[in-house]
């Protein structure tokens, strides 16, 4: 991330979510055997990089970084995003495209609340998908998780019961 810390909201979300045995995957803390790390050291490393217009080294990284990150979309269920429209946040951009295209559902909270969404993420998915908060997507996953709540299984693939 180059811009905003995610740790906060990805540890709260992680933490919540522990209980349904819920596995949550957080980028800073990939779950691979052999990983790239993305830490503050790396980020400021990568940053002098390209100041000092080491865009090989720079590129071969993020490359890297860019394969893991997209591998955890296409392992993962569902997604939850969290989005500071003031902030460029092209990593997410590409998750949230990914997972859109591959039907998976995906939960975004918006920094600053729904009528500070992007206009662009209107014609992704129908805004009922994007939320004021984290905490109202957290509110909204135990609804799933209890039944008290529907998904959408003509707009996601779902899988059925005895597969997930």
């Amino acid at each position: 991330m180059q811009y905003v810390s995610g740790r906060d909201w990805r540890q709260y979300v992680s933490d919540e979510l522990q209980d349904l045995n819920i596995i949550c995957f957080d980028p800073y803390k990939k779950p691979f055997v052999k990983d790239v790390k993305e830490d503050e050291a790396r980020r400021k490393e990568m940053l002098a990089d390209l100041r000092k217009g080491y865009y090989n080294k720079l590129t071969n990284r993020m490359r890297q970084v860019r394969s893991y990150d997209l591998n955890l979309v296409d392992r993962s269920d569902f997604i939850i995003a969290h989005l500071n429209p003031e902030i460029a946040s092209w990593g997410s951009a590409e998750e949230i495209v990914t997972a859109v295209r591959m039907k998976k559902p995906v939960f975004i909270s918006i920094e600053g609340g729904k009528k500070e969404t992007p206009l662009w993420l209107f014609g992704m998915f129908p805004h009922k998908y994007i939320y004021d908060s984290v905490e109202d997507v957290v509110k909204m996953i135990k609804r799933i998780n209890r039944g008290s709540q529907k998904i959408d299984s003509k707009r996601w693939r779902l899988l059925r019961k005895e597969y997930r």
